[in-house]
């Protein structure tokens, strides 16, 4: 079983869960902050898909990531005012919701808090690593198969109809175009090989 900050708080530490987390769902489509905002909570997603991004110089949303149930996001204000992006609810999403303060003494003073963060960071950094080199060493196809695979740990099945031909151009430095093709041929194998 995969560790959980909340439950772990919950065993060492209810009096604080009680008063410095909330449950919150919300609707799909919603934002949960958007630029210029830079004070927010910090979120740790139970059920249901967040899109992360930011905005071109022409106001157009660019994504930046995916992301699924024990996956964390927000402003941990290490970046001194850089923090430029928003967050998105793809799906219906159930959220845990840290007091940022609270949050960030955790991961300084709970060594298992700790370890788990610092998990979930070098993970996320693995997987941004990941899809540049796939964007700067694979044809469209493989960037494509990349992005998605990487997905795969959502634990979603159906993942794959909440991220739009435009995230996925976002993710692989490729045009919604290109996508769009790629993905037809990609179907069209796939239903190839479901007649043999």
């Amino acid at each position: 079983m995969e560790f959980s900050p909340f439950c772990y708080l919950s065993i060492n530490r209810p009096d604080r869960v009680s008063r410095q987390v909330v449950s919150k769902s919300f609707a799909k489509g919603i934002y949960l902050y958007q630029p210029p905002l830079q004070f927010t909570p910090i979120y740790e997603i139970v059920s249901g898909l967040v899109k992360i991004g930011t905005y071109s110089s022409d106001g157009k949303e660019v994504c930046f990531d995916i992301l699924g149930p024990g996956d964390f996001f927000g402003n941990l204000r290490y970046l001194e005012g850089q923090f430029f992006e928003f967050s998105k609810s793809l799906t219906k999403i159930e959220l845990r919701v840290y007091e940022h303060d609270f949050f960030r003494k955790l991961i300084v003073n709970e060594p298992a808090v700790s370890e788990w963060f610092n998990h979930q960071v070098v993970k996320r950094w693995f997987r941004a690593e990941d899809r540049l080199f796939a964007i700067r060493d694979q044809d469209a196809k493989g960037k494509i198969q990349k992005v998605l695979k990487g997905f795969e740990s959502i634990r979603s099945e159906d993942y794959h109809r909440y991220i739009t031909y435009q995230d996925l151009a976002d993710l692989t430095g490729l045009t919604r175009q290109t996508v769009s093709k790629v993905m037809k041929k990609i179907e069209e194998v796939e239903l190839e090989n479901l007649k043999c």
